[in-house]
């Protein structure tokens, strides 16, 4: 299996991109291919593996320009060249931790739409006490249908049942309050349409309901829904700051600390980013993954192994299965 790699775009530059591509290889046998500046990716390497690629550019495109006009501008782009050569036979897949309406432009413009979805979106896997959970969408659509969240709540229908074998999904709406009659006009015409769609739709969910389980799926606009994570992600770290000025407060809180320790770590690392990896792009013609801005090199490595996993099971043909 031979995964391109757009090592633009990441907070911490082309060394995570790499150092996650090595990390991944730990546990996975693939090509990692790496699309980016030759020199400076061959220097990262060193030597530590001997199987990979390397596709040259120094053009990529950034967070601050119109992904669709920078799409058919920039044809060296490193997005671009990513997407044109996942379409030759031999290329399995795309991750980049760049700009999400990059990654969503050339999903649409270069790999195209499959046939009966309007809007691809990303679908982010949430830590929960409970069940697994998808929220969808986290960033790529800010405006939406009520087709559109139709749309969300198949794909990730096929994509539960299909590589995380969750039978018969409950989809749920992200909403102010659980009743039917609560929301904006999207939401009321999003639930009225959800109820007679053939979707194990069981009502509104609140955004403190993310990480219960309540829910396999938990449908939003992209807008709603990357504010509702990033919120969480904030919390959480802010948690974890708050948890450690704490346990350096005193001798005796230092000792509870050392007894701690473990559990907490275990406790953190659930609801951790990094385990996560990334989220699929689903509704377009090629397997595509996108990894976090910040994310580091087990993220990375843990988005590499997502996306494998999401290839093996043909999620693809099967989303274009059910649309027939």
């Amino acid at each position: 299996m031979k995964i391109l790699i757009d090592t633009y775009g990441a907070d911490k530059g082309e060394k995570v991109l790499v150092d996650g591509a090595i990390k991944a290889q730990e546990k996975r046998n693939f090509t990692p291919v790496f699309v980016g500046n030759k020199d400076k990716i061959e220097e990262l390497i060193d030597g530590r593996i001997k199987d990979y690629e390397i596709i040259h550019t120094d053009e990529f495109i950034s967070n601050d320009e119109d992904p669709a006009r920078a799409i058919r501008r920039k044809k060296n782009a490193s997005i671009v060249l990513a997407f044109e050569k996942s379409k030759e036979e031999g290329y399995d897949g795309v991750l980049s931790a760049g700009s999400t309406g990059a990654l969503l432009a050339g999903g649409l413009f270069i790999a195209k739409r499959i046939k009966g979805i309007d809007r691809a979106c990303l679908a982010t896997s949430l830590p929960t006490l409970g069940e697994t959970t998808l929220l969808m969408d986290t960033g790529a659509n800010m405006d939406c249908k009520k087709e559109f969240l139709e749309e969300f709540g198949l794909m990730g229908k096929v994509y539960l049942e299909n590589v995380l074998n969750i039978e018969n999904p409950k989809i749920g709406l992200l909403n102010v309050g659980v009743e039917e009659h609560k929301g904006n006009k999207l939401a009321k015409e999003t639930y009225a349409l959800l109820k007679e769609a053939n979707l194990n739709f069981v009502g509104n969910i609140e955004a403190r309901d993310l990480f219960t389980g309540k829910v396999n799926v938990i449908l939003a606009d992209g807008f709603d829904g990357n504010i509702a994570i990033k919120t969480a992600e904030g919390i959480f770290s802010l948690m974890g700051k708050e948890l450690k000025d704490v346990f350096y407060k005193s001798l005796s809180n230092k000792l509870a600390a050392g007894i701690l320790k473990k559990d907490l770590k275990s406790m953190f690392n659930k609801f951790s980013a990094d385990e996560v990896g990334g989220a699929p792009l689903l509704g377009v013609k090629s397997y595509a993954y996108k990894a976090h801005g910040n994310a580091n090199e087990i993220a990375i490595s843990n988005a590499i192994l997502g996306l494998m996993d999401y290839i093996d099971k043909n999620v693809i043909e099967k989303i274009e299965g059910e649309l027939i």
